[in-house]
């Protein structure tokens, strides 16, 4: 498999470079251990995004024009949802060129709201919001951190499920809904984008928790968009209801930069942006190795443990069971979720983590209970800023460098294990050549 971009030390050693927050971590390994780099093909960035943007707004799928749409309804209250922080994406450049184009159809800056889609997430800081969409857009608009356990969340009516959907007052009360979003492979929502900005994105605590629990099933994988999966089916439910009546929808390359963009209506922009990322950026394997290493993808996706998980179960299938997992993530807000740290720490063993009741899930809990089935599987070694304590009490194995991960396998499984490296988990779609 190609190496492309890796300087030779020698004629038997690789030097690797991997991010890690803003920075890197490097390290030595052997030729001969290495199946390969693994991470998508690269797509060049589109030259001129702001054209290819505007362009699909006026030659949407599924949905006339976006101008044609606002003079048909003549919206007073127009509301854009915008994912938070822990999505990277050119959101700044989105968003700018979207505003901009409202601007021009003569809609007034009063009339236009940007809702953050946090979900159950922390809210974003002021100079967040400035890194992420663009001191233009944070001057200029009212951008308001979406509360899932605010006071004044409007209760639409029962999902098919039997839980409330509960959302945010002001996507309630709005005329007109525009949702951005970032397509990208979810470990349990199958990909993330569309529908998700509405559940989880500005939906109650409960209603969120209820479609969460789902997790213990199987049909909550990676990829999967099947109504067979509940969670993605309960989430597309909730946006219908809601009636998200336009979105823009960005697919990016391994350099997070804009590659393609659809636009429309909420199903169909979503599922053409679906089939447009398994083409280009699924990554085929032919087979497991005893052993990966696998960075998170750098800032904002490693900012604390809750994230980074994810390119953990991205990524997990390239193991063999009973296998290594070198994990590099930064963590410098540590786990970043108190339900996830409590429930791991207070699990006394990993049988423990995977006894929890469906209905005694928390949210948190549930990605305590995906990480156990995990370390069911593998040893999973942390190379973090975090405290190697609070490492061990949430039953991960801490590590102080890549070299020190190195000497375990090397110790575990031979001179000869097989190792396949993975520098962006956060956008990793794997496919099996061999099934």
């Amino acid at each position: 498999m190609a190496k492309a971009g890796m300087m030779h030390i020698d004629d038997t050693k690789m030097n690797i470079k991997l991010q890690y927050g803003k920075g890197y971590k490097e390290c030595e390994i052997p030729d001969k251990n290495l199946l390969g780099i693994l991470k998508m093909k690269h797509i060049d960035a589109i030259v001129n995004p702001q054209k290819l943007i505007r362009e699909k707004l006026e030659s949407p799928i599924g949905s006339p024009p976006l101008p044609d749409l606002l003079k048909k309804k003549n919206p007073e209250k127009i509301v854009i949802i915008i994912s938070d922080i822990t999505r990277p994406g050119p959101f700044a450049l989105m968003l700018e060129t979207l505003l901009r184009e409202l601007l021009s159809y003569e809609i007034l800056h009063e009339n236009i709201k940007c809702i953050i889609a946090n979900g159950t997430h922390r809210k974003m800081t002021e100079s967040e919001m400035r890194y992420h969409y663009g001191d233009w857009a944070v001057d200029n608009f009212s951008i308001e951190n979406h509360d899932c356990r605010a006071d004044d969340l409007v209760n639409l009516r029962k999902l098919a499920s039997g839980s409330e959907l509960l959302i945010n007052k002001k996507v309630a009360e709005a005329d007109f809904i525009i949702t951005l979003g970032v397509i990208s492979p979810h470990y349990f929502a199958g990909f993330s984008g569309g529908r998700k900005s509405i559940l989880p994105g500005i939906c109650g605590y409960e209603t969120i928790r209820c479609n969460h629990s789902n997790i213990v099933h199987d049909y909550a994988v990676l990829g999967n968009i099947e109504n067979s999966n509940k969670i993605h089916f309960e989430m597309a439910e909730a946006a219908a209801i809601v009636g998200v009546d336009f979105t823009l929808q960005a697919v990016l390359n391994h350099k997070k930069e804009l590659v393609q963009c659809f636009a429309g209506t909420l199903d169909d922009a979503f599922l053409e942006g679906v089939k447009f990322f398994i083409e280009h950026n699924s990554v085929k394997y032919s087979q497991k190795a005893d052993a990966l290493i696998v960075s998170v993808g750098g800032y904002p996706k490693d900012i604390n443990f809750y994230q980074s998980q994810k390119a953990l179960n991205s990524t997990f299938e390239l193991v063999k069971e009973g296998g290594t997992v070198i994990l590099l993530t930064e963590c410098h807000e540590n786990i970043g979720q108190n339900e996830m740290e409590n429930q791991l720490r207070n699990a006394r063993s990993i049988d423990e983590l995977l006894l929890i009741d469906q209905k005694d899930i928390q949210i948190g809990g549930h990605r305590a209970f995906a990480t156990g089935r995990l370390l069911k599987k593998a040893d999973i070694l942390v190379v973090s800023s975090m405290d190697p304590e609070l490492v061990r009490s949430v039953h991960f194995t801490p590590v102080e460098s890549i070299e020190k991960a190195l000497e375990f396998i090397k110790n575990k499984e031979g001179e000869e294990y097989s190792c396949y490296i993975v520098p962006n988990g956060a956008m990793f779609f794997p496919f099996n050549t061999q099934k």
